[in-house]
């Protein structure tokens, strides 16, 4: 498809969406490209079409392919929720980045799934109502431990949870959110599949707490209408994080293991649990196992120990990564179903950013041939004894 053509089909809501996952205002993009403010809103608005060389611009300063600016978008209702498992200081403008970049996730897995069967989706909803009402903890402890159970997993720890939930219909993946304020996202739109995004900065087992907190929304909160979500977040996140800390620590095996308070053992039940300290305490004294004040006194031994962001063991546990894309694009390229030069055309974005959304090795998706020149070449020597 030559640039004209791409013109003509150009979808409006693409720039804007590659602007803000850029992290650019209007203003900024405008500067960089060379037009007025005016200009750019009209393109984003659908009102005017950018001239071939302004498009080739544009194309360099996002960093996107041609192919981007007229994939449609099917996403579903625009009401959804794209949960967050952040901090307060958290800024709409880093947000909104994010929720592109989950979208961008959904993207890829809408196309692929044109052409592959992924797993069945086998994530429970328990609760369905668009309007939010408050579930009790202890109810929320019974709802993980029945997904356990329904999953055939027991009572023990869970080895990797983030390759459980790929199993289970979640798509996953990981990239650099370049704004640790920020640790997860999901998103479960109508009766499409369930989506996670994960930061690359945080511990295995504070990444693991992520993808229980995020199957927690999924599991719990997936049909609220936004404005119900930012109305009542406060008590949906520690719903999530009561439902994360239940399916991780089911309270008749975990409340039968802490047996002591003491940061060795503590360190000892970390190993076999692969949860943080802290969230293990915190677990502890929700089911009343142990007191406010022996609580209170394992923080402050943590604090001592400044034990906050790093605890002993953090690098002793690998980082879960995500597997489905990654084996999905890998199968379609070693069958010759989609070619690397194809792939950008295809799935509308570069083959960096799928590189990263599918968590391949840098350099799996070029395809450069290297040259003669670079080759050292070597004859065959006379047999030995000859």
């Amino acid at each position: 498809m030559v640039l004209n053509d791409l013109r003509r089909n150009f979808i409006p809501e693409r720039l804007r969406e590659g602007r803000e996952a850029r992290g650019l205002t209007i203003q900024e993009l405008s500067e960089r490209v060379g037009v007025s403010h005016q200009s750019i809103s009209k393109y984003e608005n659908g009102k005017a079409v950018p001239s071939g060389m302004v498009f080739q611009k544009l194309l360099f300063t996002l960093n996107l392919p041609i192919h981007f600016f007229y994939k449609p978008i099917h996403r579903g209702i625009e009401d959804s929720v794209v949960f967050f498992r952040s901090k307060a200081a958290t800024t709409s403008r880093s947000k909104k980045l994010h929720e592109i970049k989950i979208n961008w996730l959904q993207d890829i897995s809408v196309e692929l799934e044109k052409i592959l069967d992924f797993p069945k989706v086998l994530i429970p909803k328990i609760n369905t109502s668009p309007i939010y009402f408050p579930t009790d903890m202890d109810d929320i402890d019974e709802l993980a431990v029945e997904v356990r159970r329904s999953w055939g997993l027991g009572n023990g720890p869970i080895s990797n949870v983030l390759l459980l939930v790929e199993k289970k219909g979640v798509i996953a993946a990981r990239a650099d959110f370049n704004d640790q304020k920020v640790d997860a996202c999901s998103v479960w739109r109508d009766d499409q599949r369930p989506f996670i995004l994960l930061g690359t900065e945080k511990s295995s087992v504070r990444s693991r707490f992520d993808v229980a907190h995020e199957l927690g929304h999924l599991v719990l909160h997936s049909n609220l209408k936004r404005n119900e979500f930012e109305k009542n977040m406060k008590l949906i996140e520690s719903e999530a994080d009561r439902f994360a800390s239940a399916f991780l620590m089911p309270v008749e095996s975990f409340s039968s293991e802490f047996v002591s308070t003491s940061l060795e053992y503590l360190i000892n039940l970390k190993k076999r649990w692969k949860v943080s300290i802290q969230a293990m305490a915190y677990r502890a004294r929700d089911l009343d196992i142990i007191s406010e004040f022996q609580y209170r006194n394992i923080m402050r031994k943590i604090g001592q120990n400044n034990w906050r962001k790093h605890e002993p063991l953090d690098e002793q546990f690998e980082l879960e990564q995500p597997t489905v894309l990654k084996q999905a694009i890998k199968a379609l390229i070693k069958h010759n179903v989609i070619n690397k030069s194809d792939i950008e055309r295809y799935l509308g974005l570069t083959k960096g950013e799928l590189e990263i959304y599918a968590n391949l090795e840098t350099g799996t998706l070029s395809d450069k041939i290297v040259s003669d020149q670079n080759i050292i070449r070597f004859r065959h020597r006379k047999k030995m004894g000859m």
